[in-house]
């Protein structure tokens, strides 16, 4: 059961992947940018950093998931869709934005810092 949900989050992934890179270049442009057409262009997520999660148990990986969305809603923030990411160290992260450039990520970050959030900031992989 838990390699079918892990199956069907990394399709979700690509298939956000593949949605958002149709649209990254013109997204670039639009904020003033002129990416090499030979590089993808990449945004900068802004994700909300919640607890570490047991990857092993799903129960566990819903608690933690539902923690983190009750508080970005608390600090006033609910999101059309929700996109996790999780590092290395097995911490859950909601990726509030994507946007075009460092500086106005970190503009962003600063702001929801503000609202009690824990806040990173990343480059857009796909």
């Amino acid at each position: 059961m838990s390699s079918n949900i892990s199956q069907i989050e990394e399709s979700i992934r690509r298939m956000t992947a593949v949605v958002r890179q149709s649209h990254a270049a013109e997204t670039a442009r639009s904020f003033g940018e002129n990416p090499t057409p030979k590089i993808r262009p990449r945004g900068w997520w802004v994700l909300a950093c919640g607890d570490m999660l047991d990857e092993s148990s799903i129960e566990q990986r819903d608690i933690t998931r539902n923690a983190l969305l009750r508080e970005t809603r608390l600090a006033g923030i609910v999101l059309p869709e929700n996109i996790w990411v999780w590092d290395e160290d097995g911490v859950a992260q909601l990726v509030i934005s994507t946007v075009p450039s460092l500086e106005r990520a970190q503009i962003l970050a600063e702001r929801l810092k503000k609202k009690g959030l824990t806040i990173r900031i990343k480059r857009e992989t796909f």
